[in-house]
């Protein structure tokens, strides 16, 4: 969709609004998410099982969109960041606490695009990933 506003006789600004449909990896930590908005890119180590999921099915260059809200929180018109997948890893890791476990992780590594806001959620079963329509804005001026 593409909005016009004239603001005078001599400046216009154009607004272009796009949907689309992507993977979304919920609850991030605030201090990794204002991260992103300052670095041009970012690896991450995800080991939550409704983030590896819906990152399952995501190949390099997709776009994958990244919010700190927690999957129960997750409302239409949610702010977040709209990235680009530059790389993904899957790992098994060993951890012993008081038994021997094996965690699954996938490191990302991210360039933040834009920021975006929830349009639609398709939220699967616990465990499957979060789906989301994501609307992105981009404004500019012409005189």
């Amino acid at each position: 969709m593409v909005r016009m506003t004239y603001v005078s006789e001599y400046l216009a600004r154009i607004t272009i609004t796009q949907v689309e449909r992507m993977p979304a990896l919920t609850g991030i930590s605030k201090k990794v998410f204002d991260l992103l908005l300052e670095r041009p890119l970012l690896s991450l180590e995800i080991k939550s099982c409704d983030n590896i999921n819906a990152l399952s099915s995501t190949k390099k260059g997709n776009y994958i969109f990244l919010t700190p809200i927690l999957r129960a929180d997750l409302l239409p018109r949610a702010g977040g960041v709209i990235c680009s997948l530059q790389d993904k890893n899957v790992s098994l890791q060993k951890m012993k606490k008081w038994d021997e476990v094996e965690i699954v992780a996938v490191r990302i590594q991210v360039k933040p695009v834009c920021k975006g806001r929830i349009k639609v959620i398709e939220k699967k079963n616990l465990g499957e990933g979060v789906s989301v329509e994501v609307e992105r804005t981009v404004r500019c001026s012409i005189s």
